[in-house]
């Protein structure tokens, strides 16, 4: 198969549907490249470019034209010039035999000229980022860089455009920029170009930079966008974020219903996930003391807190289904949402400077030489070393 003399191959590997814009595509890091960056294409072609690799041709023998491309909206696809390189189309046309083949059904299946004079029309929409190939051929960047190897691949599609994390390889902020904007379009604001005809962009899963926005990221952004404010700030302004941190009412997406009953099993639970958005003392504590149930709250505000806890008297003083200690032992889970130890140890520990109330059981002497005897670590929480040997337990 003859071909063009032999080029210093310094452009990526590009393909009938290929070479329509690369770079840095922020939301395409997974299998599937994002519509927003390489929008949906249709390409009604039959073609082989392991073939044609096999046969000797380069991609320069197609793609010449990309060697000087300095935009996206550059077409650098083979029309029928290039294909003539191999291909005598005029014969074919003449109904006679050629090697390679030839005629219109080889690349275009399903052409019949005698119906139609056209065959199906190719759409490659324009990549949305600015590029340049002549930059990127002048410093020497090799096809497979961008592209990957082309020799296994028959008809390409936008699936071999690159990733943002191969264009990383090189935009690490050393050998070249890594702003978003060096790729990426912006609006009049300077902020990165979210909305396009084919798609919102949008980080996808196995973004490189850690900025997934899948599903309920409203529920898990906020530690990420304290620590990168900044790179936030690339795409969204202040004003985005007050539509849901106004400072008055929070979204139901974020705090659902009755979520003053549910919140403290996920605030033990992801303290820093709250701490994104809140700060503990001065507005946990506080919230907490208004409401009475804080540990040093007024006792007058006992009454709002019924729905947490019932009646004060019935759950701290009298034994019976709704004393405290019942629930304890029924669910201790859920006490410790709110908490801890220093809690228990207010009422029963000898150290205790409010009312000391015994918690063991009776008959417990001997269980505590048992255990105090083993490990009395936990005993301390409660007694002094001197308590201890009173008792007989050290």
């Amino acid at each position: 198969m003859p071909h063009r003399p032999n080029r210093t191959v310094l452009l990526g590997l590009a393909t009938l549907s290929l070479l329509v814009g690369a770079g840095v595509a922020w939301a395409a890091t997974g299998r599937e490249r994002s519509l927003a960056v390489y929008p949906a294409q249709h390409v009604p072609l039959r073609f082989d470019h392991g073939q044609h690799l096999e046969a000797g041709a380069e991609c320069v023998t197609c793609h010449d034209a990309a060697r000087t491309s300095q935009s996206p909206k550059d077409r650098n696809l083979p029309g029928h010039e290039e294909c003539e390189t191999c291909h005598d189309i005029d014969a074919a046309r003449k109904g006679k035999r050629t090697d390679p083949p030839s005629s219109c059904t080889t690349c275009h299946p399903g052409f019949d000229p005698t119906v139609r004079m056209e065959p199906a029309k190719l759409v490659v929409p324009s990549a949305n980022l600015r590029f340049s190939h002549q930059q990127h051929v002048e410093k020497k960047v090799d096809c497979t860089v961008c592209h990957g190897e082309m020799k296994d691949v028959q008809l390409a599609t936008r699936q071999q455009l690159p990733k943002m994390a191969t264009c990383f390889t090189c935009h690490d902020g050393n050998v070249a920029s890594n702003t978003c904007k060096s790729c990426h379009p912006t609006e009049a604001s300077g902020r990165l170009r979210l909305t396009f005809d084919a798609g919102l962009l949008r980080p996808m899963q196995g973004n490189p930079l850690g900025l997934d926005h899948g599903p309920r990221y409203e529920f898990n952004h906020g530690p990420r966008a304290t620590v990168d404010r900044l790179t936030c700030q690339q795409c969204h302004s202040e004003s985005y974020c007050q539509t849901c941190h106004d400072g008055m009412q929070k979204p139901l997406s974020v705090h659902p219903n009755d979520y003053i009953t549910l919140h403290p099993v996920q605030a033990r639970a992801g303290t820093p996930r709250c701490e994104s958005c809140h700060r503990a003392q001065s507005f946990c504590v506080a919230c907490h003391e208004r409401t009475g149930v804080g540990m040093d709250a007024d006792a007058s505000l006992r009454p709002r807190n019924l729905k947490v806890h019932p009646d004060y008297q019935a759950w701290v003083e009298i034994i019976g289904p709704q004393h405290h200690g019942i629930a304890a032992s029924r669910d201790i889970g859920s006490c410790i949402s709110c908490h801890r130890e220093e809690s228990c140890t207010s009422c029963h520990s000898s150290l205790s400077t409010r009312r000391q109330i015994n918690p063991h059981p009776a008959g417990f002497t001997q269980a505590c030489k048992r255990l105090a005897g083993a490990n009395d670590r936990a005993c301390l929480k409660c007694h002094t070393p001197e308590s201890l040997a009173e008792k007989g337990c050290r």
